[in-house]
């Protein structure tokens, strides 16, 4: 950018204050450990081009030193062709002595010494401070950086270097030509910072430049300004226009990417609106596919309304198995498991009543219950086992009241969760056994969120590389953008696999007629209260009745079924039953609210630790073409 305005102001940004507060907190901690640290307070960076086309340059480094140093250091990158000669370091007026050591380590105050390594050249020197701020002058000339063209000399030299890993509070850079300079560029564009441009002098300002962030000072000088082209390199033909068009690109490329993102600002209903469309549109798209082809239930012609009595004789811990496509069993299969051993005679069930406190203790009320002991001996399913050590582990070779068991459970908590946890696995392992499900779905899933993911990350990671925190890139903001986008597919595709089995898993032809017959069973239960159909005959389906009513999550409903069909004769024989005379649904012991029980059985049974219930102007371009720059440090 041409150098006839004036300075831009600045703005504090928010990083930096931030962590100037931090700075602030830490310090004012009493007795609190500091490690040595430096800051860069200032840098001035004096650039004298000779008539030779040499660059004498001369940087005057302030530093802020917390605790105890003995060295700093700089190194400076030369290109093919480039050199470095008479390098001399100053401190408060006094040459340093030129010495051997060139090691990061603590040497002879008041020396330096130069070293070569490969194509850098590294300048170290030696000194004592502790919690105090102090300032060096490095100097050296540089030679064969400057380009000579038939009408201008090209001087662009970076008067910061990108390998600093501290931040530079404030950047002075002044250049001085032998010749009236004709254009000059501070660059890159995203560095806060102006070009002031007067006669022979070109002066760069830059505050708060980031750590491992180059700044660099381009100026075009009459090529008849100089005597010889001894201390810089010589290219063909006119250099002015060229370079000027270079510049004006890199500008307008600048203020491309700023009307673009300024528009996305603009406008954000509809940036969010496209943003919205890219996040979920493409794992929608294929969720919907996948659901279609691979986890869409077939009809198999079955067309009964109702089923009046448990179509096959599978347990009652499988079948919510079968309908909900898989998960694990709960409270609901444990309880009804629980019952069915008591409707089979494994566990035997009296009628009683217990005395309940009501009103945080200043009164009780009697309720129905049911006193449990051990029945016959059967031979039990792996996780009907599972259950019965539970109940055994509770009756200790005697009786309990059912109300009691949600007590007896949470006082052994860690061994009866261990229990709970193997009758699950047994029901998800013989569910697997009967082969009821496809989930070919899943494959299609989980590529895809792979992809998703992967994609996602590699865009992000581009757009963030080189992300430049005060100007981005436009480019770089779609990067990140659709990376974000892709992120959120990857997790709608990875939600489906958790939380919805129904996309990508479907039943056999033989597990979805049995699941269908069962789904009539379910409505002629939940329907059962208001049919007029003829009752159960028998006592042994009255109990079977219960205990799928229980599996299911509606055993009230069955109970009221009960009550209103169910002759007081087979009510009185029951083991699981208990109906009073009076009809009234809330004093039988089936009634002590099983959903209740399930949801008592469900806290006690929970984890131990879960808890239970509960030309001038501004810098222009991108630059990092020049030479010098590198970086340096302290210790």
């Amino acid at each position: 950018m041409a150098s006839a305005s004036r300075p831009r102001s600045y703005r504090l940004p928010v990083g930096g204050l931030i962590a100037a507060v931090a700075a602030l907190v830490a310090l004012g901690l009493p007795g609190a450990a500091r490690a040595d640290s430096y800051s860069l307070l200032q840098a001035d960076v004096a650039v004298d081009v000779q008539t030779d086309g040499s660059l004498g340059v001369s940087e005057r480094l302030e530093v802020a030193f917390s605790g105890d140093f003995t060295f700093g250091y700089r190194d400076i990158p030369l290109r093919e062709g480039e050199s470095l000669v008479n390098p001399i370091v100053v401190e408060r007026g006094v040459a340093l002595r030129r010495g051997n050591q060139t090691s990061l380590e603590p040497g002879r105050p008041g020396t330096f010494g130069v070293e070569r390594r490969g194509d850098t050249v590294r300048i170290v020197w030696y000194f004592d401070a502790r919690n105090q701020t102090r300032a060096f002058t490095v100097s050296y000339v540089l030679r064969k950086v400057a380009v000579a063209y038939d009408d201008v000399v090209d001087v662009n030299l970076k008067v910061w270097g990108d390998q600093w890993e501290q931040s530079l509070a404030r950047l002075v850079g002044v250049e001085t030509a032998p010749g009236k300079i004709l254009r000059a560029w501070g660059k890159p564009v995203w560095v806060r910072g102006d070009v002031e441009l007067v006669g022979t002098r070109a002066t760069l300002r830059a505050v708060d430049v980031p750590a491992e962030q180059f700044v660099e000072l381009r100026t075009l000088i009459p090529r008849t300004a100089f005597t010889s082209t001894a201390g810089m390199r010589v290219e063909r033909g006119n250099g002015f226009d060229r370079i000027v068009a270079e510049e004006r690109a890199d500008a307008e490329a600048y203020e491309t990417d700023r009307e673009r993102i300024d528009a996305l600002k603009a406008h954000p209903l509809r940036t969010g609106l496209v943003a919205l469309a890219l996040a979920t549109l493409p794992a929608l798209l294929l969720i919907w596919v996948v659901f279609w082809f691979m986890g869409r239930e077939r009809r198999t012609g079955y067309d009964r309304e109702y089923e009046q009595e448990p179509p096959t004789d599978t347990e009652p811990a499988l079948v919510p198995t079968l309908l909900r496509q898989g998960g694990e069993a709960g409270s609901y299969e444990f309880t009804a498991t629980l019952f069915d051993l008591v409707r089979r005679g494994v566990y035997k069930a009296e009628p009683t009543t217990t005395e309940r406190p009501i009103w945080a203790g200043l009164r009780s009320e009697t309720i129905s219950d049911l006193e449990i002991s051990r029945g016959e001996n059967r031979e039990l399913r792996a996780w009907e086992s599972d259950v019965a050590d539970v109940v055994d582990a509770v009756l200790d070779g005697g009786s309990e009241r059912l109300s009691r068991f949600r007590d007896e459970i949470e006082d052994e908590r860690e061994s009866m969760h261990g229990r709970f946890t193997a009758f699950k696995n047994a029901v998800a392992g013989e569910a697997d056994r009967l082969s009821w499900f496809r989930s070919t779905g899943a494959v299609p899933l989980v590529l895809a969120m792979l992809l998703f993911a992967i994609g996602g990350g590699v865009l992000v990671y581009l757009g963030v590389r080189d992300w430049r925190p005060v100007y981005p890139r436009y480019s770089d903001v779609l990067l990140v953008g659709l990376g974000a986008c892709l992120f959120v597919n990857a997790a709608l595709c990875l939600g489906t696999l958790v939380f919805n089995r129904r996309v990508w898993r479907r039943r056999t032809r033989a597990g979805q007629e049995e699941a269908e017959r069962w789904e009539a069973f379910r409505r002629y239960l939940s329907d059962f209260p208001r049919l007029q159909e003829a009752p159960p005959a028998t006592l042994e389906l009255w109990e079977r009745f219960l205990v799928y009513g229980i599996a299911f999550g509606i055993a009230e409903r069955v109970l009221q079924g009960a009550q209103l069909h169910m002759p007081e004769a087979l009510a009185q024989s029951s083991a699981i039953y208990w109906i009073s005379p009076h009809s009234d649904l809330g004093s039988g012991a089936s009634s002590l609210s099983i959903g209740d029980l399930a949801s008592g059985f469900g806290n006690a049974l929970a984890p131990p630790n879960s808890g239970g219930s509960g030309g001038g102007g501004g810098f222009s371009g991108g630059g990092g073409g020049g030479g010098g720059g590198g970086g340096g440090g302290f210790g």
